[in-house]
C-alpha cells in the first residue's frame, strides 16, 4: 500500500502539471505541439510504474501499427494505464467523446486541439451515429488514427461486456483495416483502484489488422473474438492466483459481467 500511494501521489501531481501545460498550448501553439507533452507524460509514467511499482509493460506486435496512415484502433480496455500507452506509443489520434466534455472551460480546450469526434447526448440514437459517422469520415480525411474502446467502459481481468456498433460504425465509414487490440495492463493497475500490484508483469498487445471491406456482422464478430481470445491469452500468462482464478471465472460467465 504505501508503494502504491507513493505512486499515485507522483502519478496524479505529474499528470496535474502535464494538463496545465497542455491547456497552455491548446490556447497558444498547435495539436503537434501537444502530442510532444503527451508523449513525455506516457513514457514519463511508464517509468514511474517501473520504478515504484517494480511493473514491467510488454508491448507487442508494433509493426501492425503505421502512424503515417489512417488506422482503426479496436482496443479492450481494463486500466487507466491503457491510456498512459497510447500517450507513450502513439501521436495524432482522435477518439469520440461526448460533446458536452468540450464545453467546459479547461478540459474542453485540450480537447478541441486533440480533434476529437464529438457526439451530442442529446441528439438520439440515429443523430448520435450520423455524428460518429461524419467525423469518421473528416479524422479519415486528416489521414489520422482512431481509437475506440467497444464495451464503452473500464472492464475487471476475464470480464466482457456487450460490444457496441460503434466500432462497426467507424470501420464501414473509415474504410481503412482494423486493428484490434488485446491488454493484460489490469494484473499491474487494476480497474480504478488505489491500490496497484507490486512487481507485476502486463502487456499490450497489437494484433494483425482486419482489412477494409467486410460485412458489418462480420466484421463485429471478428473483432470480439479476436480481443477477448487474446485478452484471455495475456491474462493467463501474466495473472497468477487469485486474481487468474476470478478471471477465469467472469470470461466463463461471458457477457453482463463487470463483477
Amino acid at each position: 500500500m504505501i508503494r502504491s500511494t507513493l505512486f499515485n501521489i507522483a502519478f496524479y501531481t505529474f499528470s496535474f502539471f502535464i494538463a496545465m501545460i497542455c491547456w497552455i498550448i491548446a490556447k497558444v501553439s498547435t495539436r503537434e505541439r501537444m502530442w510532444i507533452v503527451l508523449n513525455f507524460w506516457g513514457r514519463s509514467v511508464l517509468w514511474l510504474v517501473r520504478v515504484i511499482l517494480g511493473g514491467r509493460v510488454e508491448v507487442r506486435g508494433l509493426e501492425h501499427l503505421d502512424l503515417s496512415r489512417s488506422q482503426l484502433i479496436v482496443a479492450k480496455h481494463q486500466s487507466e494505464l491503457d491510456i498512459v500507452m497510447l500517450g507513450a506509443l502513439m501521436r495524432n489520434i482522435s477518439a469520440v467523446a461526448m460533446e458536452e466534455l468540450t464545453r467546459l472551460p479547461f478540459f474542453g480546450t485540450i480537447l478541441k486541439t486533440v480533434g476529437t469526434v464529438n457526439i451530442a447526448v442529446d441528439n438520439g440514437p440515429q443523430g448520435r451515429t450520423q455524428m460518429m459517422i461524419d467525423g469518421a469520415k473528416r479524422i479519415r480525411a486528416e489521414n489520422r488514427t482512431m481509437i475506440i474502446y467497444p464495451e464503452g467502459e473500464l472492464m475487471k481481468l476475464g470480464a466482457k461486456e456487450r460490444y457496441k456498433s460503434g466500432a462497426g460504425h467507424l470501420y464501414k465509414a473509415m474504410d481503412v483495416e482494423a486493428v484490434p487490440v488485446a491488454v493484460s495492463l489490469g494484473v499491474i493497475w487494476p480497474q480504478r483502484q488505489w491500490r496497484k500490484h507490486i512487481n507485476q508483469t502486463g502487456a499490450i498487445e497489437f494484433m494483425r489488422p482486419i482489412p477494409p471491406g467486410k460485412d458489418f456482422d462480420v466484421f463485429m464478430s471478428e473483432i470480439e473474438d479476436r480481443i477477448e481470445s487474446g485478452t484471455m491469452e495475456l491474462i493467463e500468462e501474466h495473472a497468477s492466483g487469485k486474481a487468474l482464478e476470478d478471471a477465469r471465472q467472469r470470461h466463463a460467465r461471458g457477457v453482463d459481467n463487470t463483477e
